[in-house]
């Protein structure tokens, strides 16, 4: 007997992502990983089935046309009267392990992933591995690469974040980061014409900003183990997702808590990440329960819960452009990854 999902959403502005609208297809396994490409014309998963995936969300696949179901919302539907987004690209050279984290590059050239302690490099075109770097001690966390692909970053069990050189075929970092005191589970880097920045997140509950031109760090606490990271639009804020169950909104100048989240996601026992949506105006989170749950970032309750998957949902991914503020994608430990929008016409053959 098939699988029955209810897929419902409390609706509470039109903006919002409101029902599932495609399914994305092929994995064979936990799904830990989810990211739009900076384009948004793209999402990549990643699996503990060994691969990666590189879908297009919104774009029908022809091979598996959509079933006849009702027109509206979906109160009650099965994973299996979904439509079927179009699979592009799967990627398993060099990959021996199971995934925990994806990144791709600004120009979607370049994929790089953690395979337990390797960090995989792979060609998004040709669908090759082109480097594997290896040297940490524990499972890799969280993986990043900065504009150009010149820079890769891997952040670890270890404790530790190494920087990698991507223009040489040197198998050594150029650059080891051992602050941490636990895990590091967040990491990602901003760069302008004035600074590069590496921010990583740690179970010791520290957030940690690299100034690496000025030789600087700068340290927030917010006092339980960090999971998720994501940075406003601004880089002026930072929302963090915790152990405790509560996400929380940092201002990053002056190291203030400013809003705290915690009324309808549960959390304790996975790592959940988090996305702020393009205009900055939400803050979306996974669940242990399986649910997607979307906060209004000012008021700081959650307006819109997204339910359906049967088993904690670690990843999300928010659409990166403003018109399509309202496409999610969440990924869940069930094998499934949904896609969820406002209106079931953005999707097209």
């Amino acid at each position: 007997m098939k699988a029955r999902f209810r897929l419902k959403a409390r609706l509470a502005n039109e903006s919002l992502p409101q029902e599932p609208i495609a399914k994305l297809g092929g994995h064979d396994g936990p799904i830990s990983a989810v990211e739009f490409t900076h384009d948004g014309k793209y999402v990549v998963t990643g699996s503990w089935d060994r691969t990666v995936r590189l879908s297009n969300p919104l774009r029908l696949d022809p091979a598996h046309p959509p079933p006849q179901v009702s027109s509206g919302h979906h109160d009650d539907v099965r994973l299996e009267d979904l439509p079927q987004a179009l699979p592009i690209q799967v990627y398993s050279d060099g990959i021996t392990h199971p995934i925990s984290a994806v990144a791709v590059d600004d120009q979607s050239t370049t994929l790089v992933a953690g395979s337990e302690k390797t960090l995989v490099v792979l060609d998004c075109l040709t669908s090759q591995c082109k480097r594997r770097l290896q040297g940490h001690l524990g499972r890799i966390n969280a993986v990043g690469v900065n504009k150009g692909s010149e820079v890769y970053l891997s952040a670890s069990y270890d404790a530790s974040v190494r920087l990698w050189d991507g223009r040489s075929r040197s198998p050594e970092p150029i650059q080891i980061l051992k602050e941490a005191k636990d895990s590091v589970t967040c990491i990602h880097s901003v760069e302008s014409e004035y600074m590069t920045i590496i921010r990583t997140a740690s179970v010791d509950g520290i957030v940690r900003t690299y100034d690496l031109r000025m030789g600087m760090l700068q340290c927030d606490d917010v006092h339980s183990p960090i999971t998720g990271m994501c940075a406003t639009g601004d880089q002026r804020c930072l929302a963090v997702n915790c152990l405790d169950g509560a996400l929380r909104l940092l201002d990053l100048e002056k190291g203030a808590l400013l809003r705290h989240y915690a009324d309808e996601h549960t959390a304790g026992q996975y790592g959940l990440n988090c996305a702020l949506s393009a205009g900055d105006d939400y803050i979306v989170t996974g669940s242990e329960d399986g649910s997607v749950v979307i906060y209004d970032i000012s008021k700081g309750r959650a307006c819109q819960v997204l339910e359906g998957h049967r088993q904690p949902t670690c990843s999300v991914a928010v659409h990166p452009k403003v018109d399509f503020a309202s496409v999610v994608v969440s990924a869940s430990f069930d094998g499934t990854a949904i896609v969820w929008g406002n209106d079931t016409s953005l999707m097209q053959w």
